[in-house]
């Protein structure tokens, strides 16, 4: 049995990687039958079992977080545009890993910036997670691998028109999310070993190329998984990797190595999956995309250093075809204690829930209602109730939520002398911070009331509103949810008073109406991030439209 060699190799991944993800693929079986015993087949550890070199099989599964180390450090996302040739996208972050995220985010700003034309403009629509259109552009963004500090991510990218399929990106990168370090699939193949490895790869996609015509793009599923060939293990051959080929291989670079090893993936067994969109030995394009799966004995010295540094640390020990053991968990980021979920509002359509005037009762019925829905939100208080209820205050601050400042006692600030204004501001400040642990960010001045005055004076930025629901006087959530419906836009702030029962009463059928249009509901540090919030400066809602503020 192979051993690898150790190495030391300044590729990022370290060695103390344990792979968590859970394979899709159907495992290698031995080969069929056993004299005397037709239709039978050796299982491994019996007499005369050999497995096979490559098989063909489904793609290596997206991790499910799901009661593993990744639960609750995911964050799903999904988006679209409009149009007869919309763009619809569905991707992860991880909670913590903002280089990863925000790089992610740049990705996928210049995918909608192209198809726009320009600026992309985010829209509330309804979110269609995992259509492939059949006209226009859908992206699938997903981990299939974390260990350690590294996690190994899938982006497909597929263009449709009129029913065919013209265009298909399929990568898997990894990312040390310690360091930043991002590297290629290509990165994981010895260079020197590329011509084996395009034998091995044409040796396992031949039956398939020798039987198949190339079929219409119009018929292949719309799942990226499921595009690929499922053609049973047991007639893939299991010939000696010497023999594999017969033609001889390309030399190494005759045609663009990083073009055909885009997608590699190391399996927990150690095994390499590879999905290729071309002919290994000519180049020229398969009818469909093939994920082959190659033994790890087979690959042992395909793979560079680097490679072989994440495949023992995958399988948990040096040697090819040793026994699994456990793994260790992925070692999820730790999010700083005041920071906020990952979301780009330049890229989903984005809205702020703020409250005014509490806290008092009806504040702590409305906390119950937001975490039913997993909504986060703004408050901003008022210095006096926020002195007569601290720990409502201090609920709203452990619940996750936004804290702002809405002076001490309410008044119009622009009649007041400058004295007066910042009395009002740092009274609620301290009153606050006393209360919660935190001093707000932001002030909104009572009424919407400011002047050049009260903007030299607060010493906080000053948000206002693009959305006034008018709950106040309506009293009636028949009345001031369809106000709020019609007026809402991608980057709106939308202003309600928390002391009034009837604003409460309708704050369940609002967050589910504005959800179903397909409204991210944020916190204002959510909302305004990437953007410097000046003191004194009056800000009512983010994008381009007249009276907003650009996130870039």
């Amino acid at each position: 049995m192979q051993r690898l060699a150790p190495v030391r190799s300044p590729f990022t991944i370290p060695l103390v990687v344990i792979v968590l993800f859970l394979s899709a693929c159907v495992p290698f079986q031995g080969q069929p039958g056993q004299p005397g015993q037709p239709g039978q087949r050796i299982q491994p550890g019996q007499p005369g079992f050999s497995a096979p070199i490559a098989v063909i099989g489904p793609a290596p599964s997206r991790i499910d977080p799901r009661g593993s180390a990744l639960q609750g450090s995911i964050i799903e996302m999904t988006t679209r545009t409009a149009g007869p040739a919309p763009t619809v996208a569905t991707w992860q972050y991880i909670s913590g890993a903002e280089a990863f995220n925000n790089r992610l985010d740049d990705r996928l700003l210049g995918i909608f910036d192209a198809r726009a034309g320009g600026r992309h403009q985010a829209a509330a629509l309804p979110a269609t997670p995992g259509a492939l259109v059949a006209d226009g552009v859908s992206i699938t963004h997903e981990l299939v691998l974390a260990a350690g500090s590294v996690v190994g991510s899938r982006f497909v990218q597929t263009t449709m028109n009129d029913g065919v399929r013209t265009g298909l990106v399929q990568e898997v990168t990894y990312e040390d999310l310690t360091t930043g370090a991002v590297t290629s699939s290509a990165a994981l193949i010895n260079p020197a070993m590329t011509g084996s490895l395009r034998a091995m790869l044409g040796n396992a996609i031949s039956p398939v190329s020798a039987t198949s015509t190339p079929a219409p793009a119009a018929t292949l599923s719309p799942s990226p998984a499921a595009t690929l060939s499922t053609t049973p293990a047991a007639t893939l051959s299991t010939t000696p990797a010497a023999t594999l080929s017969t033609t001889p291989a390309p030399a190494p670079g005759s045609f663009d190595d990083a073009a055909l090893l885009t997608a590699v993936v190391i399996t927990p067994d150690g095994n390499l999956s590879v999905t290729i969109q071309q002919d290994p030995g000519t180049g020229s394009p398969l009818p469909r995309p093939l994920a082959v799966r190659l033994n790890a004995e087979a690959t042992a010295d395909v793979l560079s250093p680097g490679g072989q540094a994440l495949r023992a640390a995958v399988i948990g020990a040096a040697v090819i075809g040793a026994a699994v053991i456990s793994a260790a968990p992925f070692k999820a980021p730790q999010p700083s204690p005041d920071a906020e979920a990952h979301i780009n509002c330049d890229l989903v359509a984005c809205a702020a829930l703020t409250y005014d005037d509490g806290p008092n009762a009806q504040t702590t019925r409305l906390l119950a209602i937001l975490a039913k829905h997993k909504v986060l939100a703004t408050f901003f208080q008022q210095g006096g109730y926020v002195r007569a209820s601290p720990s409502v205050a201090k609920a709203v601050a452990t619940a996750g939520h936004t804290i702002g400042n809405h002076t001490m006692s309410h008044p119009n600030l622009s009649k007041l002398p400058p004295a007066g204004i910042a009395a009002e501001v740092q009274g609620a400040t301290n009153v606050i911070e006393a209360a919660t642990g935190t001093a707000p960010a932001y002030v909104r001045p009572p009424y919407g009331a400011t002047n050049s005055s009260v903007a030299a004076s607060v010493g906080l930025p000053q948000i206002l509103w693009d959305v006034d629901s008018l709950d106040w006087q309506s009293r009636n959530k028949a009345v001031f949810i369809p106000r709020i419906m019609n007026l809402v836009k991608p980057g709106s702030i939308i202003l309600l008073h928390d002391v009034h029962a009837s604003t409460v009463d309708g704050q369940a059928e609002l967050i589910t109406r504005l959800k179903g249009k397909g409204f991210h509901l944020v916190t204002l540090p959510q909302l305004f991030k990437g953007i410097e919030l000046k003191p004194g400066a009056s800000y009512k809602c983010r994008g381009t439209a007249p009276g907003c503020v650009a996130g870039r």
